[in-house]
């Protein structure tokens, strides 16, 4: 089964917070969810802000200085940005983020400084002390590091964003996506009730319909432009009402390309003949 396996490594302030972090996440891993809750209370946290009971295989190491833990969860959870949240309200100072994609073979690493989101070479800036634990030695067997970590950089955020943003962020792009899959249903179950035995055919409808006012509104907004900005109020208007009624053509038969594609490719003979159309010998 496909899963994200995760590695967080975690700074706090001062080694009391951190001892109370350990000692919750110990007694998750031992499953001792009494004890956890206990000690996320010292830590001033609620344990279901920390943590989320449907991840699985988890592993704590305690080290001097920092927590490591390693988890897995489900390929379509989201990433772990909440119990960070938490954390840093309660003496986090700094967090590295590890995301392996299983599905895809990727890692994704996110570097996190008092509650933001921030850039690699502006982490390292502020704890270069800490490189040599964030991130593993290099193999040379494992391909080009520099390039690699050219392609790293360049899905760090342009600026610090807080925490809370990613998670609202998150939460309304997985709210959006819910809503998307619910109105496919909605649309399917409507098509089924008017009688459209091939629901795929509905959707394409939709869809092209979607093209068309795409073009309209192209359409509807060169003609404002033009007429604002140039004289000849009825060339303009003219020529916006032209393509009110060529773009949406135009958009929704590239829209219908794209879907059923080019066309179907016929070939220069069928089974009747050979190409040119030349009736094929008879066979007595």
């Amino acid at each position: 089964m496909s899963q994200n396996a995760h590695t967080l490594h975690l700074f706090f302030e001062d080694p009391i917070r951190l001892k109370y972090a350990q000692l919750v996440y110990q007694y998750i891993a031992e499953g001792n969810t009494a004890e956890a809750e206990r000690w996320a209370g010292k830590l001033g946290a609620a344990l279901a802000d920390l943590w989320n009971a449907e991840w699985f295989n988890q592993q704590v190491t305690a080290a001097p200085g920092y927590l490591q833990l390693n988890f897995d969860t489900g390929t379509s959870d989201p990433l772990p940005l909440s119990p960070l949240g938490a954390l840093f309200g309660h003496g986090l100072q700094a967090a590295v983020l590890d995301v392996f994609y299983d599905q895809v073979g990727e890692t994704q690493r996110m570097y996190f400084d008092k509650g933001q989101w921030v850039p690699r070479q502006y982490f390292l800036a502020l704890y270069p002390h800490l490189q040599s634990i964030v991130e593993p030695a290099h193999d040379p067997d494992d391909g080009d590091e520099p390039g690699e970590r050219a392609a790293a950089d360049a899905h760090d955020p342009p600026k610090p964003q807080s925490v809370g943003r990613l998670i609202k962020d998150e939460a309304k792009k997985r709210k959006e996506a819910q809503e998307a899959a619910e109105a496919f249903v909605e649309i399917a179950k409507a098509m089924g009730k008017n009688g459209v035995k091939n629901t795929m055919d509905g959707v394409i409808g939709v869809v092209l319909l979607g093209s068309a006012l795409k073009g309209l509104l192209h359409a509807a907004v060169f003609t404002v432009v033009t007429v604002l900005l140039f004289k000849g109020l009825w060339l303009w208007l003219g020529l916006g009402l032209v393509l009110a009624v060529a773009l949406p053509l135009y958009y929704a038969a590239r829209t219908h390309r794209e879907i059923k594609g080019d066309g179907d490719d016929e070939d220069e003979g069928d089974d009747n003949g050979p190409a040119g159309g030349e009736p094929a010998h008879a066979t007595r």
